[in-house]
């Protein structure tokens, strides 16, 4: 949307990683301009809303 921002989370168990093809689809949405993130626990949360939130 005009003026709207747009990012990505992965969201994982603990631990885990993403997985080849989706490791390729992230690569993919970064080099469009998206912000793209892996979340494995619950902390992680406000500081990617802080990034999201200073993209504006």
């Amino acid at each position: 949307m005009p003026g709207g921002i747009a990012a990505f989370v992965e969201v994982k168990a603990p631990g885990k990683k993403p997985r080849a093809l989706q490791q390729v689809q992230m690569r993919r949405l970064k080099q469009l301009g998206f912000h793209v993130f892996v979340l494995d626990d619950a902390r992680q949360i406000e500081s990617i809303l802080d990034v999201v939130s200073h993209a504006a």
